[in-house]
């Protein structure tokens, strides 16, 4: 019964993944030499081989297994696989050679045994101390039998013969069985590795289509309350208290917008289905619509807010207009985040590799608290915030910059970081862009310097006799994009459904759908 959970637990034990790849090697290869050594024994017993040999591999056969066993129920089975190699290269290889025959005896192959052992079974400064050990071991034999020949237990010709076969065979099925283990395990974990591969891939794509779905549903309503809220923001009748808090709604509202479009944005591209589409673009117009955006964030915080570009940059360029923006607004989001006092600065040139075609070198600097260099190379990671302790107070996903990096990549272009811990950072995005009108964009004087005032809101065309159809299953998002438009005094029908609009469309003229 005992016997039979021995082999239970060895069996186990062999089986578990969890357990170190070489623990498991060490214990098929221990079954598999303790019965070549037991085989061994009842050979030299046979062939009336030298006493001392026999002591030797017969103590061999009775230790090796309670090591093994010692170190399997007391989970120290790495200490016994050194407790196991130790004596066989310093004790039981030098017996086997000086009382089996020395160069004429079968203990010379089991010294193969030792190499395989060492090099399947150790690692790191063990596998290189124990090889040098049975090297040295080696070459010390075959010297003092070669200038002491009368140290060696002498073997007939009969008995090296039967002997050494002996020893091949059993070398030969030892190294044999534990090569065709390992090599086993090693597809057996090949297979385990492609298996939760397969299931990290589908993890992801869940994750993805959860955060795509999740970042439409949050989307709805939230783009119904910002609607709303500039209902709110027009109203002559609000008071001043009013339209201040509704103003901070409206920036909420849109900072959390832009965590929401961070998170689909990583999605898609983690999804591969994210397109790089080139226009025409007025590199003047795109720096125009970033600082407007940026300003006023810049403003709030009391920052200098610089620009400057290169008089030499194309005026046209082709690219995707969408995403050049969104990468620089990301950086400049960026820096004013993590910028206290001081400024932020952006600048562009660009540098003909072609007739049509420029690097365009976009930065973005900043005095703020800057990067420690060991978290660099870290920067870029998805979800990962650095110097959390210091962070914790500033908003964001910690995608915008793994955004920045994957859109870079998509265009094929590159992403650098240079900074100094405590006084500030640059970062630079270089994109090869095809030229349009290679005409000079000139001295650009961007800036924006509008002051945060309330105005009476006024609509900026009226149209009485034109007629349109708004599509949308909220029925909330109806009503606000009604109420949005009514001062143009446009016709406004709207339905909920794409068959609706259809049959609407066939019955009515509608100059806008």
């Amino acid at each position: 019964m005992m016997i039979k959970k021995l082999f239970s637990d060895l069996k186990k034990a062999i089986r578990d993944h969890e357990r170190d790849f070489s623990e498991r090697l060490f214990l098929i290869s221990a079954i598999v030499a303790e019965i070549a050594i037991t085989v061994a024994l009842i050979g030299d017993i046979v062939m009336h081989e030298n006493p001392i040999e026999i002591v030797a591999i017969g103590a061999t056969i009775v230790v090796m297994p309670v090591v093994t066993l010692v170190g399997l129920y007391r989970n120290k089975l790495q200490v016994s696989i050194k407790m196991t190699i130790i004596p066989m290269v310093c004790l039981l290889l030098p017996v086997l050679f000086f009382f089996g025959g020395g160069v004429e005896g079968g203990g010379v192959l089991w010294v193969i045994a030792a190499f395989l052992y060492v090099g399947l079974l150790l690692s790191g400064g063990w596998r290189k101390t124990m090889l040098t050990l049975v090297v040295i071991m080696s070459v010390a034999c075959y010297t003092v039998e070669y200038y002491h020949p009368e140290l060696v237990v002498d073997h007939s010709r009969d008995l090296f013969y039967v002997d050494s076969l002996i020893s091949l065979l059993l070398v030969g099925v030892v190294c044999f069985v534990v090569s065709w283990y390992q090599k086993d395990l090693f597809e057996d974990e090949t297979e385990r590795a492609r298996k939760e591969a397969e299931k990290a891939e589908e993890l992801t794509r869940s994750q993805n289509r959860f955060f795509s779905s999740m970042s439409h549903e949050i989307r709805t309503p939230i783009n119904s309350i910002l609607g709303l809220n500039e209902l709110i923001m027009r109203d002559p009748g609000a008071s001043d208290e009013t339209v201040k808090d509704a103003a901070g709604i409206q920036g909420s509202g849109k900072m959390l917008l832009t965590l929401i479009n961070d998170i689909l944005d990583f999605s898609k591209i983690e999804a591969g289905s994210m397109d790089i589409v080139p226009v025409d673009y007025r590199i003047g117009d795109l720096l125009s619509d970033v600082v407007n955006m940026i300003w006023l964030r810049a403003h709030d915080k009391g920052l200098k807010f610089e620009v400057s570009v290169d008089p030499k940059t194309p005026t046209v360029l082709y690219g995707d207009e969408v995403r050049i923006k969104q990468i620089i607004i990301n950086l400049l989001n960026n820096a004013v985040k993590y910028t206290a006092e001081g400024s932020v600065t952006l600048h562009v040139e660009s540098e003909a590799v072609s007739d049509d075609a420029v690097l365009l070198q976009i930065s973005v600097s900043d005095t703020g608290m800057g990067i420690k260099k060991e978290v660099i190379p870290y920067l870029f990671d998805a979800f990962k915030r650095v110097d959390e302790e210091k962070n914790r107070n500033i908003e964001g996903t910690g995608l915008g910059l793994s955004i920045v990096k994957q859109l870079v990549e998509l265009m094929h272009g590159n992403v650098s970081v240079n900074s100094v811990y405590g006084e500030g950072t640059t970062f630079s995005v270089t994109l090869r862009q095809r030229v349009s009108d290679d005409t000079g964009i000139g001295e650009l004087n961007i800036h924006n310097q509008t002051t945060v005032h309330r105005h009476t809101y006024e609509c900026s065309f009226t149209a009485p006799d034109a007629k349109i159809l708004i599509v949308d299953d909220n029925e909330m998002n109806l009503e606000v994009e009604r109420k949005l438009l009514s001062d143009t005094k446009m016709r406004i029908d709207t339905v909920m459904s794409g068959r609706e609009a259809l049959e609407l469309s066939l019955r009515n003229h509608y100059d806008a759908i």
